[in-house]
């Protein structure tokens, strides 16, 4: 008796396993999106636009867009020079999908964003240098996919750059052809606390969940002296994720599956105590 008890309890807690185990791809999508401020005053959010996501199962195939960017970021007025950002752009698209019906069937998913004629623009009214980051591009796009395999996730992502052009202080940096590509998190530009990255990928593996975020054009502020004022934030152009969540692994039981345990190994218990009983009166 004590034998079949512990089996019923085992199997009891199994059954909990597999109705809590699940398999679920996501995918996002997100255009153009800034938080650039002068330190120790409120930032002025741009976006994000033209966001886009979903999440299995079952499987979907969604789009979004706008047809246009325009916004102006004042920075002040500090020492008599005014700065102000620009970020423009034509048509964004984005685009997010995934197959399956079923957690069983959910296999892949991918994720897209693609801005044209982009325009980023750091300039001063009096000072020393009136075009301070200057980034255009005829187009650029991020894919950022995940597909399952057997037992095996796997997380990509790419960039696509259409004669982009980045000057800093008036000056070309860096430029690219049609159709062109870059290394992984490709640092453009890095000094003085502004950085330019190309095709930026964050990767992340956090217990059952598999996370890629590739951004085609990544600028960031970090205290960046410009004419008594100190700027900090973020430019994120061309957002594309992908995550794989996939609990089928030994997740921690429901308080109902805990309860089951419990019971059955207070009736092993039990059992045993009145084997021993018999045995003593024998």
């Amino acid at each position: 008796m004590f034998r079949h008890v512990i089996i019923g309890a085992v199997a009891a807690f199994g059954l909990a396993n597999a109705a809590n185990a699940t398999v679920e791809i996501s995918t996002t999508a997100r255009g153009v999106f800034s938080n650039v401020r002068v330190v120790g005053q409120s930032a002025f959010l741009v976006g994000p636009n033209a966001i886009v996501t979903g999440r299995t199962s079952p499987g979907y195939s969604l789009n979004n867009s706008v047809p246009s960017l325009a916004a102006i970021v004042g920075l002040g007025n500090q020492n008599l020079v005014t700065a102000t950002l620009s970020l423009n752009s034509g048509a964004i698209a984005t685009a997010a999908s995934a197959n399956g019906t079923t957690p069983a069937n959910t296999t892949s998913g991918s994720a897209s964003s693609e801005i044209n004629n982009l325009a980023i623009s750091l300039f001063t009214i009096g000072g020393a240098i009136p075009n301070v980051l200057s980034l255009t591009a005829d187009q650029v796009q991020s894919v950022t996919t995940v597909t399952k395999a057997g037992l095996v996730t796997t997380n990509t992502g790419q960039s696509l750059f259409d004669n982009l052009a980045l000057s800093i202080n008036g000056s070309n940096v860096f430029s690219t052809g049609s159709n062109a590509q870059t290394a992984v998190n490709f640092v453009a530009y890095d000094q003085g606390g502004l950085k330019v990255t190309l095709n930026q990928q964050f990767a992340s593996n956090f217990g059952d969940t598999r996370t890629l975020i590739t951004n085609a054009i990544g600028i960031s502020f970090s205290n960046y002296l410009l004419d008594g004022r100190s700027l900090s934030g973020t430019i994120t152009v061309g957002q594309s994720l992908s995550e794989f969540i996939d609990s089928a692994g030994d997740p921690v039981p429901e308080p109902a599956g805990w309860a089951q345990m419990l019971a059955g190994f207070a009736m092993a218990g039990s059992a045993a105590r009145r084997k021993r009983r018999r045995h003593r009166r024998a």
